[in-house]
């Protein structure tokens, strides 16, 4: 059973408990139990606070926490971070900062809350006898929630460290806390927990929006592994308003006795129903990213498989609503793609089974498209040039098309890199995954990655979408796009101004990939290629023409058109060259000479 602390703030302690009848209805009114039959722990120091004691041989108890190694310290950060993220989804989105006013009549009770706050931080016998009063109240052993109400939250900050060892604290939630202001923090030790403590699971601080206790601000700036949320209480500091908020009353309520649903609850899946295209590339995503992990080493493979767990149970979690919403049938195969995220690292992560039906033809722009995607975005994790080499190889043989299309493709990928931007940043690019990103930048984007009639085709893209442009769902977008009918709507959306220089540089990239490999692997050359760079550089020469007639010689914004320009000039002039487009003249371009400086 879990025990609750409740740590007051400044005044007579509330002796009469009106916090626990507030937070007793509220946890039954987002559906959790009632505090009968809770262990409550309320510790009353009002006394204490007043009083000056100058006793100095009263010592503040001492730090009970053991120190970590570094990798141990990374350990405990990812657990927080999966526990912190799964609370931010249950708890929701964060009120609006509003324009709420602090009036003259708060003045006297934020002076008096900082006041006796400072009291406790700079006079080391309050602090020592206050710390000391609730530690001789706490269990042994065992698993607490503790909940601080402003100058409460301060102690609760400082007994995290000085715990009984075998005592774990299931979860932290600070409440109108002052701990964002500075001065609080001094001649203190507890501005050393910028990192998750290893007995804590996770810690939410709420404040509201007009709430000049706080400072109106979160408490992250200090304290960065708290996640900070604003709810819309007025002006109100009191701990019975905050206890009512449904949002507090949640967290308190998960740490008590757990999740309201089961996280990973059982949804039954139809056999016999055949995977869409994008489905087929979501698996292909997820075998990539696996083969990725396979071939890198010790820490750095633990870290990128730790992260593809999370980003596979997000996107798999909400494709599956995604699917309920639409009534769309959910084929088994994806179901068993699915996984806990409380497991640590990569521990029976499930794998796609073996893609055999795509043809070389059907796969060319779904392997250029994760070539040039991050895999775990938003995560970054650097893999080295040979990695990537060796699960293409591993891919594509899973695939059925043996290992010889994964080595043309990395030398693809070189050619294109080196033709469209001589200097060598292609690898940055495909690290980091920012090809495509305009393309997904809004409806056109998502038009042309979930085309009309597919079945479950936009429920993939909302799912994935949260996950960024340069993740997968940038690839599925350049994927889709890659067409005679789409490349006017290529162009048209990368000459635009919300694109930059260097999206239009990755995705010609893209679009040269797709050809040479084409090439290599001896396939029909798709047109479509050609007339997308065809029409980035007719519009983007024609927006040079307009701009530069008034605009300054090196104004930023025709010099980012000069370079979408370059990048389909070259382009163009490698295609001709190396005759990857039948019918074309054997003239080669005159490169860059239209868009000299």
């Amino acid at each position: 059973m879990v025990s609750l602390l409740y740590l007051h703030g400044v005044g007579n302690g509330d002796p009469r408990d009106a916090w626990r009848r507030a937070l007793d209805k509220a946890l039954q009114d987002v559906g959790y139990p009632g505090l009968d039959g809770v262990e409550v722990i309320a510790p009353k120091y009002p006394d204490v606070l007043r009083t000056d004691i100058a006793d100095r041989t009263l010592r503040i108890p001492p730090v009970t926490t053991p120190r970590l190694s570094a990798e141990e310290q990374r350990g405990v950060r990812r657990r927080v971070e999966r526990a912190t993220a799964e609370l931010e989804k249950i708890l929701g989105e964060p009120v609006p900062a509003s324009p709420v006013g602090v009036t003259d009549s708060l003045a006297p009770i934020v002076l008096r809350v900082l006041r006796q706050a400072h009291n406790y931080v700079t006079k080391p016998g309050i602090r020592a006898r206050t710390l000391r009063m609730v530690l001789d109240e706490l269990p042994e052993e065992g698993e607490v929630v503790i909940v601080g109400h402003s100058l409460g939250s301060i102690i609760a900050i400082d007994l995290l460290r000085r715990l009984p060892p075998k005592l774990t604290v299931v979860g932290l939630v600070t409440i109108g806390s002052p701990a964002a202001h500075p001065n609080l923090h001094e001649d203190s030790d507890r501005l050393e927990m910028k990192s998750p403590v290893d007995h804590v699971g996770w810690w939410v601080n709420v404040w509201s929006n007009g709430d000049a206790v706080t400072g109106l601000r979160g408490i992250w700036r200090h304290f960065p592994w708290a996640l900070d949320l604003q709810v819309g209480l007025g002006l109100d500091h009191r701990t019975t308003t905050y206890l009512r908020s449904k949002p507090v009353a949640t967290a308190i309520g998960r740490g008590l006795f757990g999740s309201l649903a089961k996280e990973v609850a059982l949804v039954e899946g139809t056999p016999d129903v055949a995977l869409n295209s994008l489905e087929v590339r979501l698996a292909l995503w997820l075998a990539y990213a696996q083969f990725l992990r396979d071939h890198l080493k010790s820490a750095t493979q633990e870290r990128f498989g730790a992260a593809l767990r999370v980003v596979q149970h997000e996107v798999l979690e909400r494709l599956i609503e995604n699917y309920q919403h639409d009534g769309v049938r959910i084929p088994q195969q994806l179901l068993d793609l699915r996984v806990s995220p409380d497991l640590p690292g990569d521990r029976d992560l499930p794998r796609p089974k073996p893609l055999t039906q795509l043809s070389k033809e059907e796969a060319v722009l779904a392997l250029v498209a994760l070539a040039t995607a991050n895999p775990v975005r938003p995560y970054e994790i650097d893999v080295p040039d040979d990695v990537r080499r060796q699960a293409f190889h591993d891919l594509t043989v899973w695939m059925g098309l043996g290992g010889g299309l994964g080595e043309n493709l990395h030398i693809a990928m070189q050619s294109a890199s080196k033709a469209v931007y001589p200097v060598d940043q292609w690898k940055l690019w495909v690290g980091i995954g920012i090809g495509a990103a305009v393309l997904v930048a809004g409806p056109i984007g998502l038009a042309l990655a979930a085309p009309a009639g597919l079945a479950g085709g936009a429920a993939i893209i909302g799912a994935l979408s949260a996950f960024g442009p340069g993740g997968m769902v940038g690839g599925l977008v350049t994927a889709g796009a890659i067409t005679t009918t789409g490349a006017g709507t290529i162009a048209a959306t990368l000459v635009s101004s919300s694109s930059t220089a260097e999206d239009v540089e990755v995705t010609v990239i893209q679009l040269l990939t797709a050809a040479i490999l084409r090439s290599r692997e001896g396939l029909e050359q798709d047109l479509g290629v050609w007339l997308a760079m065809s029409e980035i550089q007719r519009q983007t020469g024609r927006e040079v023409a307009r701009l530069a007639a008034y605009s300054d010689e090196k104004a930023p914004g025709v010099e980012a058109l000069r370079r979408k320009a370059r990048a389909a000039d070259r382009a163009m002039a490698y295609m001709v060259k190396n005759r990857l487009v039948e019918g074309l003249t054997d003239e080669e371009p005159k490169g860059d000479e239209s868009f000299e400086e």
